[in-house]
């Protein structure tokens, strides 16, 4: 394991707290700029589980799932979130 995949694997689990974080508080209505409803709240919430279940435990195509999950977390309005965990996959696809 490269040095590089550890800094992938840290930068997808602090993604995914801060998405988690951040679902969540648009989910009770604190950090709302646009909200689509709780169903899609709650997608969002399990789309910011899965890069920190990746980041725990990495499969052979991680850095695909992480830029797949980073656009649907910034598509479902957790975008800081979001962003950091399309980061996290492009830090991981460079190496």
């Amino acid at each position: 394991m490269q040095e590089s995949d550890m800094f992938m694997r840290v930068v997808a689990i602090g993604g995914g707290i801060i998405a988690l974080i951040e679902s969540l508080l648009h989910l009770i209505g604190i950090l709302e700029f646009w909200s689509f409803g709780w169903i899609i709240e709650v997608i969002a919430i399990g789309l910011a589980i899965l890069p920190i279940l990746l980041g725990l435990k990495p499969i052979h195509y991680t850095p695909t799932f992480l830029g797949v999950f980073g656009i649907l977390l910034i598509i479902f309005s957790v975008f800081i979130g979001g962003l950091i965990v399309f980061l996290a996959a492009i830090i991981g696809a460079i190496t």
